[in-house]
């Protein structure tokens, strides 16, 4: 086994849950501005947002378009569908959700018993494509910022996960040497082919149970306790 002395982490949907806290954050701006008078239910707005909002964040990721671009885009797709064509409505929508989405307490089940027993042996960094605004501020109110020596973003250099610019970054920004380092992600095309593409190894926290996968990571696990068992 490796001596690892440098775990890379990813944040959203690998410690924070995301999904979750999203999902209640959108629920309560669209009752607040009346978006039931242009859908059938909350659940008819989410089947319309989702995929769409994947498709841009892959876009993102591959640096295809802009944060604004991407956040103007998922926003306004859902009420366009419906022939709704209010700019203006749908940047409330994005105002009020993407404010309500970093005060949710929301963590993957086991997160913090997992940074409780890797902290003591291992330097902590985040290593995220999430927004700076809000990533700080999602820590802050899960109680798990002080776990981390140093949050890296996409956000500081404008380039994203699995872009090997980003990698070089994290492992300069920290003094860590690549063989000592390993990247913890829940997203196998940027967590993991990002890490696989510049010689890192890689744990792969498959919680959706994904089958295609162009190679095999390094490690792979179900869910976050098993991750004790490699390191």
């Amino acid at each position: 086994m490796k001596k690892y002395r440098n775990l890379f982490i990813d944040l959203d949907d690998t410690l924070y849950d995301f999904s979750a806290a999203a999902r209640e954050s959108f629920n309560e701006a669209y009752n607040k501005l009346g978006y039931p008078r242009y859908f059938d239910s909350f659940e008819e707005y989410m089947q319309i947002y989702s995929p769409y909002n994947l498709e841009l964040w892959a876009q993102y990721g591959r640096g295809e378009i802009s944060k604004e671009e991407l956040n103007r885009r998922r926003f306004n797709y859902p009420l366009e569908q419906k022939g709704v064509y209010d700019k203006e409505l749908a940047a409330q929508f994005q105002e009020i959700s993407l404010k309500l989405i970093p005060t949710k307490d929301k963590l993957i089940p086991y997160a913090k018993e997992l940074l409780e027993y890797l902290s003591p042996k291992y330097n902590l960094y985040i290593l995220s494509n999430g927004f700076q605004e809000l990533q700080e501020h999602k820590m802050q109110t899960s109680g798990i910022r002080h776990y981390f020596k140093e949050l890296i973003l996409s956000d500081h250099i404008g380039i994203n996960k699995p872009r090997r610019e980003l990698f070089e970054y994290a492992l300069k920004t920290t003094n860590s040497k690549l063989e000592e380092s390993i990247m913890i992600g829940d997203m196998f095309e940027s967590d993991i082919v990002g890490a696989h593409n510049i010689g890192m190894d890689q744990i792969f926290v498959n919680l959706k149970n994904v089958k295609e996968k162009d190679f095999t990571p390094t490690f792979e696990v179900c869910n976050l306790k098993d991750i004790e068992n490699i390191l």
